[in-house]
């Protein structure tokens, strides 16, 4: 018996949550990618301390989602897996672009762009700059990886046009000293200007650290 296996591109709904109102007086614009094993509105709760009248975010959801354990119980998100990776890519490439865009074209003249990415969120983000060219003034990479296989000197989005402030736990249980180590080799090989900003936490996104980094790095 002779298998051939082929794709078909289909449109698929996507899910996203918002925090704020997008109006005249926003200053401060957030994309905001979550971590394997989460879902969009986990995000918005570290923005909780965020005045919604200056700041609006966006948490996108993975577009893979299955149950966090056997058949049942929490549904959870996923932004790819190894199966099919160059097409999920893509596809997460669009999706972001299409999304980011559509709000990118309503936000005031002066409002500053940042997009805060944790953990498998922060891989994705690094993937989708790299494949597309988008218009952000600030790129928080949380406590995630950097992919060896991306040329960041060769991203379409220029990274060195943006501020990049890499933080995370001093005791995160996934990101340990040898790891951060070898995301600083990626860096210094790419010529790519980063911040590392660590802080004593563990694999979860600080509410008061983002406030941190807002406060000190990005608010005018």
């Amino acid at each position: 018996m002779e298998l051939k296996t082929d794709y078909f591109i289909s449109p698929k709904t996507a899910r996203y949550s918002t925090y704020g109102e997008l109006t005249a007086s926003t200053k401060y614009f957030w994309f905001a990618l979550h971590g394997s094993k989460m879902l969009c509105e986990q995000m918005l709760y570290k923005f909780k301390d965020f005045d919604p009248k200056e700041h609006f975010v966006v948490a996108p959801e993975g577009l893979n989602r299955f149950y966090e354990k056997d058949f049942g119980g929490p549904v959870v998100a996923s932004w790819m897996t190894k199966r099919d990776r160059l097409h999920e890519i893509k596809d997460n490439g669009n999706y972001l672009s299409g999304l980011y865009q559509h709000f990118l074209a309503q936000l005031p003249q002066a409002c500053k762009k940042t997009i805060m990415a944790f953990s498998q969120g922060g891989t994705i983000a690094f993937r989708w700059l790299h494949q597309k060219k988008v218009e952000v003034d600030n790129v928080i990479p949380y406590a995630c990886w950097i992919p060896e296989d991306v040329d960041l000197t060769a991203s379409k989005t220029d990274l060195n046009a943006s501020q990049l402030l890499f933080t995370y736990g001093k005791e995160d249980q996934f990101l340990t000293k040898k790891y951060i180590a070898m995301v600083g080799d990626v860096i210094n090989k790419s010529d790519v200007k980063m911040t590392f900003l660590p802080y004593t936490g563990d694999h979860r996104i600080s509410k008061e650290q983002l406030k941190l980094i807002f406060e000190k790095y990005i608010i005018e």
